[in-house]
């Protein structure tokens, strides 16, 4: 651990975050080993194994994340955790006999329990890592996609039995380190109040199941379901050494820079590497599948990145919503990656049978994410969401300061219909910040700061700064009542 980093995270604080990245990163590559060593395997034994494991672990993610929402007394903490290492365990025994003896129900059981199993890990490796402080997560989570490609595509094309045996016990490894970390959020969520009956006097608190960012999240692990499939060679998808990349310079500027984690910058960068891989696919030219998949990967990776600091910096935001926010948005990632795999066998059929298709298929994806990026994504920011997020303080009658203003701004910016790019420049000029701030922290330019800070004053009826705080503090003729 450099100096620079003790200057951002506490001492106390450096264990832990070493133990949340070797679990997000273990998770990150018996994902790796997944793709790459074990559902080839299932081809010949049953195809559809492969499709019928993720869909398992994507509804069950779904399944508990509604759960976590509407009946949390449900989720008793210690049954969760036996429920893990049980189906993590007994799924790698049953598909470990499936393989051997070859019997299609013993390897899709297998599989099953075994997806069940690691997202009840993925589960507790986001609570965890919702723990430590955002400066500790940043590190954690960079240093996991790095480490992802030592302890996962490092294994690729060793002896079967050793990316294999990775696969089955990293989760176990995983679950066991960040346990201590996640399971008192899920002990939290049990004695709570649910989620569903909390939002209706807390609605700046709970996200909704469909939400801009559960939809932004679907759209672009869509993207990367797509990569995994497309181009792929006897079951195995194209790998390069590009998706280290992103992971390594994003860890280097958190580090050099000192700055808080570009969440938004990242998002539109991911999104011209998955637009550009989709440019290639749709060209119909065979040698750039490799290419595609390695861009599609790569901005994989960046939003991957990204999707993990929004959902754990949500989690931090308001525990007792922890748990919903970490399984909810797990699982819309992993039917997403579903639908997009569909997509991947698709157009590899395409290259068969005839070539057109393929650009149909292809294009019509490039249509679809670039009118997203161009306009959802338009109104969209992932600061903007993690903001929105109003903390619920538990038996606590009293609001604190700081409660109350933030939930005075909240109610000034819906009653005046601001955006939601307004809604943070208007919170940054709330707390006093000058114009400069706001331009070097959202990373934008002094015109674009200009332009926000005068639709605001517009719509606000106001003409300066010390109208704007005196709306707040409702000694303004504006002011709510």
């Amino acid at each position: 651990m450099t100096s620079s980093l003790r200057t951002h995270i506490e001492h106390a604080e450096i264990a832990l975050v070493i133990r949340c990245a070797c679990a997000l990163a273990l998770l990150l590559a018996t994902t790796t080993l997944m793709n790459a060593s074990v559902f080839p395997l299932f081809d010949d034994i049953y195809t559809f194994t492969r499709d019928i494991s993720v869909t398992c672990a994507a509804v069950a993610l779904l399944a508990l994340g509604f759960i976590a929402y509407r009946f949390p007394r449900i989720l008793t903490p210690h049954a969760f955790v036996g429920a893990t290492f049980v189906c993590i365990g007994a799924g790698a025994i049953v598909l470990t006999c499936g393989l051997i003896t070859k019997m299609p129900p013993l390897v899709i059981a297998g599989a099953c329990l075994f997806s069940l199993g690691r997202a009840g890990a993925t589960v507790f490796a986001g609570l965890s890592l919702s723990k430590l402080s955002i400066q500790g997560a940043t590190v954690a989570i960079c240093a996991a996609f790095i480490g992802q490609y030592v302890c996962g595509e490092a294994l690729i094309g060793l002896p079967l039995a050793i990316p294999y045996l990775g696969y089955c016990i990293y989760p176990i490894i995983a679950t066991a380190l960040s346990l201590r970390l996640g399971l008192p959020l899920i002990s939290l969520a049990h004695t709570s109040d649910a989620p569903s009956d909390l939002a209706v006097i807390r609605p700046y608190s709970f996200l909704a199941p469909f939400s801009a960012l559960f939809i932004c999240l679907f759209l672009f692990q869509l993207a990367f379901g797509f990569s995994l499939r497309f181009g792929e060679e006897a079951g195995v998808p194209q790998y390069s050494f590009l998706t280290i990349v992103p992971p390594v310079l994003v860890a280097g500027y958190v580090i050099i820079s000192k700055k808080r984690y570009p969440a938004d910058m990242l998002v539109r960068i991911s999104a011209l590497f998955v637009i550009g891989g989709f440019l290639l696919a749709a060209g119909n030219i065979l040698s750039h599948t490799t290419w595609a998949a390695s861009l599609l990967s790569a901005g994989n990776v960046l939003f991957s990145m990204t999707a993990w600091m929004a959902l754990v910096a949500i989690a931090a935001r308001n525990p007792v919503g922890a748990t919903t926010v970490i399984t909810w948005g797990r699982g819309v990632s992993a039917f997403g990656t579903l639908v997009g795999a569909a997509a991947g066998v698709a157009a590899n059929d395409a290259i068969a049978a005839q070539s057109s298709l393929l650009f149909i298929i292809a294009g019509a994806l490039l249509m679809a994410f670039a009118a997203y990026v161009i306009i959802g994504l338009s109104s969209f920011t992932f600061s903007g969401i993690i903001e929105g997020v109003q903390p619920v303080i538990e038996s606590v009658e009293i609001r604190t300061p700081t409660e109350i203003f933030d939930e005075r701004c909240a109610a000034i910016a819906h009653t005046y219909n601001l955006t939601p790019r307004e809604k943070e420049v208007f919170a940054m000029l709330a707390r006093g910040r000058n114009r400069e701030y706001i331009e070097e922290e959202l990373v934008v330019s002094r015109n674009t700061v200009k332009a926000h800070v005068k639709h605001i004053y517009a719509k606000l009826n106001i003409h300066s700064h010390q109208q704007l705080i005196d709306l707040i503090e409702g000694d303004s003729p504006h002011a709510l009542q």
